[in-house]
């Protein structure tokens, strides 16, 4: 079988991995960066099918909320590094080592 250009041989073992999930360059332009707005329809995150999480629109509607009060709670937060210099974790799970932050609480 051949899949995007790569030959897998009958009897592989074929890993898939969720945390390239989005992150296609042929369909989301710049998809390393993260932008809440992008039309993630189809991706699989929650899964597909029959499979798909009952947890989805909750999770989702907590991701909104927190997105939102973030700014109004922290108007100052802000990175305590360069991006650039922020360390990924080694291996199959995508992931920051270390991301440190700093801000004053509102109130």
């Amino acid at each position: 079988m051949e899949i995007a250009g790569t030959k897998i041989p009958a009897g592989e073992p074929v890993l898939v991995l969720l945390g390239s999930a989005s992150r296609d360059p042929r369909r989301f332009a710049d998809p390393d960066r993260f932008d809440s707005h992008r039309d993630a329809r189809g991706h699989l995150g929650f899964s597909h099918g029959v499979h798909h999480c009952l947890g989805a629109p909750p999770a989702r509607r907590e991701a909104t909320i927190a997105l939102r009060a973030l700014p109004e709670r922290c108007p100052d937060l802000a990175l305590e590094a360069d991006p650039d210099t922020l360390v990924w974790r080694p291996g199959m799970m995508r992931g920051l080592l270390r991301l440190s932050a700093r801000f004053t609480p509102a109130g």
